[in-house]
């Protein structure tokens, strides 16, 4: 996303002054700096605006598989709404340059719960697979893409902090991936709560109404009119768009894809086993193990060690999670699954923020939204397409063989860590 930010100062909000960094007395260098110049609130509501987006995948999956009795069908249509959140994600955020963001957040704040209601109806109905799948897909070509618009909203407020050599952009983006990470592995546990105690219904409904009230209030804030429909920064300073297709950029991007690819398999195998077990609606329960520990490594990943680079964290993380998969493969029950989940957590969660870190580092000039975004919507694709596809082979193998995939898909994402380092060793 192309941006700019004028020197100005905003004008008050009731729940927090935007303060105009030109203004600051010293570079941006600490989170609680960000906060006093944007207010509590805007934290607030960026953060919860983000949920639905790792709820609904988990939240249709464990709906249409309780409902219809297919775990098959069930990956279908999650996949089919993840791998249109991928793709409409970064088309939202094309019209949001164009348009500026509070008209298209506001559209899709009404829109998208009245798609997730169809969605509903349509799955209670008994509608034939393809009018639910397709519904699915438009559910998840209106999710709002709330992280790549708040990043676009910091690269545009702490543009004068760049220039004047502070450190809040980096900080900014390490927010922003803690955030992600606690949000994405947080979803899935609101998820099992929720369908646990309110039956499995209720996680959609829950999507539906955070959508209402937390983008809308994401939209109306005043810091979305920093980033100007139609202004671009100087095209001198802005890479071309095939700077986004090298090596540098698609290694982390093919990372995401296999970590989502391992939530996805994650996901599938795990509704699977708890459905043959008949506690089908606890799935998100189990799986929030993993989201707990996760969360936890995103918060102090920041403490490692520089002598541990970025690249062998990358390897090491997915060399744990192939691990992890090989256990669960070999002796599938509920206390190992429970034990392993608890450790996996902790790779996903460095991971995850080195590969967010790895990215901001390799994006090309004026292209740090976009890739981001693409990292994004790396998690997203992986996800859907390898629900579906374990789905499948769970609903005609059984649960047990697919586990099998977990282990693959972190494979693939330690061969592309593999594939990093030796690149960056042909280089030095």
């Amino acid at each position: 996303m192309l941006l700019s930010c004028e020197n100005r100062r905003m004008p008050a909000h009731p729940r927090g002054r935007i303060e105009d960094v030109t203004e600051a007395t010293e570079p941006v260098t600490r989170l609680a700096q960000l906060r006093r110049m944007t207010g509590t609130w805007l934290f607030v509501v960026a953060f919860a605006a983000r949920i639905p987006v790792a709820m609904n995948v988990v939240g249709v999956l464990t709906l249409v598989t309780l409902v219809r009795g297919s775990v098959a069908e069930g990956g279908l249509v999650s996949a089919a709404l993840g791998i249109a959140s991928g793709v409409g994600g970064p088309l939202l955020g094309a019209i949001a340059d164009r348009h500026g963001q509070r008209g298209v957040l506001l559209v899709v704040a009404v829109l998208h719960p009245l798609v997730l209601a169809g969605l509903v109806g349509a799955v209670y109905a008994e509608l034939p697979i393809g009018v639910v799948t397709a519904a699915g897909a438009v559910a998840g070509a209106t999710i709002p893409p709330v992280s790549p618009l708040m990043r676009a909203r910091w690269l545009a407020l702490l543009a004068a902090d760049t220039r004047a050599g502070g450190r809040g952009v980096p900080t900014a983006l390490g927010y922003e991936s803690m955030a992600d990470e606690i949000s994405f592995v947080g979803g899935p546990v609101l998820v099992g709560v929720l369908a646990t105690t309110l039956g499995p219904v209720a996680p959609l409904a829950a999507s539906a109404a955070i959508v209402v009230v937390f983008v809308a209030a994401f939209a109306v804030h005043p810091t979305a009119t920093l980033v100007h429909a139609g202004d671009h920064e100087v095209a001198d300073a802005v890479a071309p768009r095939r700077a986004l297709l090298t090596a540098s950029v698609l290694l982390p991007t093919a990372g995401m894809l296999a970590m989502g690819a391992f939530f996805g398999a994650t996901l599938a195998s795990l509704t699977a086993f708890m459905e043959e077990a008949g506690a089908g609606e606890s799935m998100g329960l189990l799986y929030g193990i993993m989201g707990a520990t996760s969360a936890v490594a995103a918060v102090l990943v920041g403490r490692l060690p520089a002598r541990f680079p970025l690249g062998a964290r990358w390897a090491t993380g997915f060399a744990a999670l192939a691990l992890a998969g090989l256990a669960l493969t070999l002796a599938p029950s509920i206390p190992v699954i429970a034990a392993v989940f608890a450790l996996a957590g902790v790779a996903v969660g460095a991971t995850l923020v080195t590969l967010f870190t790895i990215g901001a580092e390799a994006a090309p000039a004026g292209r740090l939204a976009t890739t981001m975004t693409m990292l994004s919507s790396g998690i997203i694709l992986g996800q859907g397409v390898t629900v579906a596809l374990v789905g499948a082979v769970a609903e005609s193998a059984g649960a047990d063989a697919s586990f099998a995939a977990i282990a693959i898909a972190a494979v693939a994402g330690l061969a592309t860590a593999l594939a990093f380092l030796a690149r960056r060793a042909r280089l030095n």
